[in-house]
């Protein structure tokens, strides 16, 4: 079944470690689309999403992708979540997305994040949306881009916590994700040699001293590639932390 309406998509991309699904209040039924879940609020199927995308127009927003990386699950992303809701976007602008195999192949994820994209800008008449990708989410969105590039209706992404340049703590994690993730891999090296995310979007690193699950540090930015150090959270704390949240708001708000 099919998500009937959506206005705004906020989609975040999960942690590098996860912990199991469970139900988030205030939300209405999984829709299954391609294989992927899609949660969607039931403030969704009460609104007009061609109205309200007309009077957002003045906002400098737009909808924002929130899907899950490594073992990610939906609900380690209701407390970002919730911070979008607080700050003006409504319920029905706020989506996420599971993949359908939490430790898969990046490879996969990206015809997911793909297919997410295309169906739920369809059903809200959007052009294009924002991206903030948590952790090994952020190796999908960097993948699609170098596939698709200006085809994408993405204009800002947020990579948090990324590990852009891959993580030795990788080893240590199971199925094709966490093999693609470690330094050297097949899969990094493509990346590495395609085609830096800023060749079609503007992106931001957003990381943390404190990062254990991403080593050595620098593996979660790019050369050449917008970053900002926030203190003190946590890998998966990124996730629910204000400044980290302010700084990626306003990077996607304002572009800086």
């Amino acid at each position: 079944m099919k998500a009937k309406t959506f206005g705004v998509l906020v989609l975040l991309l999960g942690g590098l470690l996860g912990s199991g699904a469970a139900a988030l209040p205030g939300w209405g039924n999984l829709m299954q689309e391609h294989g992927s879940t899609l949660l969607v609020p039931l403030e969704s199927l009460r609104q007009d999403p061609v109205r309200e995308a007309v009077q957002d127009e003045g906002r400098d927003r737009r909808p924002v992708l929130l899907v899950p990386g490594w073992l990610g699950r939906l609900p380690e992303l209701s407390a970002l979540r919730e911070r979008f809701l607080r700050d003006g976007w409504a319920e029905w602008e706020v989506l996420a997305l599971e993949f359908v195999d939490p430790v898969g192949s990046n490879l996969e994820h990206a015809r997911e994040l793909e297919d997410a994209l295309q169906h739920l800008l369809s059903q809200t008449g959007a052009r294009e949306v924002d991206v903030v990708a948590h952790s090994m989410g952020g190796l999908a969105v960097w993948l699609l881009l170098q596939e698709k590039g200006d085809l994408l209706p993405i204009r800002r992404v947020v990579f948090l916590g990324s590990p852009l340049q891959g993580t030795v703590v990788a080893h240590l994690a199971w199925g094709e994700g966490g093999r693609e993730m470690r330094p050297g891999s097949e899969f990094l090296d493509r990346l590495q040699t395609g085609g830096q995310p800023q060749n079609w979007v503007e992106a931001l690193t957003i990381r943390t001293p404190l990062d254990l699950n991403v080593v050595p540090g620098h593996g979660a930015t790019l050369p050449g590639l917008g970053d900002r150090l926030v203190c003190c959270p946590t890998h998966q704390g990124l996730l629910d932390h204000e400044e980290t949240y302010r700084v990626a708001r306003s990077f996607l708000e304002r572009g800086r």
